[in-house]
C-alpha cells in the first residue's frame, strides 16, 4: 500500500492522468485495507476529492450515455480523452482541464 502511496503523489507531481486513475481504481478496489495501511494526513486535500470521485464511480451504474455535464467529472480518463477527440478538441492535460473544454464544448453547442 505505501507503494500505492508512492505512485499517486508521483502521478499527481507529473498530472500523469492515467496513472493517478490506475492508482485511484486500485485504492478504491483495496479500501479497506488501504484505510488501514495509508496515512491519509500525507496525501495532500485535492487528491481526497480524486479518491471521492474514485469511490463515487466505482459505486455508479452507468445506464445511461449522455453526455450531461455533470457526469464528466466521474467519467474515466480515457474515456474523457475520447469525447475529446471525437469533438476535435486537445486530449491532454489534467483531468480538471479535460472537463473543463467538455463542459465549455456542451456550453458552446447549447
Amino acid at each position: 500500500m505505501d507503494t500505492a502511496k508512492d505512485h499517486l503523489l508521483y502521478a499527481d507531481a507529473k498530472n500523469l492522468a492515467l496513472l493517478k486513475e490506475v492508482v485511484l481504481d486500485f485504492i478504491a478496489e483495496n479500501s479497506v485495507e488501504a484505510s488501514q495501511k495509508i496515512p491519509f494526513s500525507d496525501i495532500p486535500g485535492h487528491l481526497i476529492r480524486d479518491i471521492l470521485v474514485t469511490f463515487g464511480r466505482s459505486q455508479q451504474r452507468d445506464d445511461s450515455n449522455e453526455e450531461d455535464s455533470d457526469q464528466f467529472s466521474v467519467m474515466r480518463v480515457s474515456d474523457l480523452r475520447r469525447m475529446l477527440d471525437e469533438k476535435g478538441l486537445d486530449v491532454d492535460g489534467s483531468r480538471e482541464a479535460m472537463t473543463e473544454a467538455l463542459k465549455d464544448s456542451a456550453e458552446e453547442a447549447n
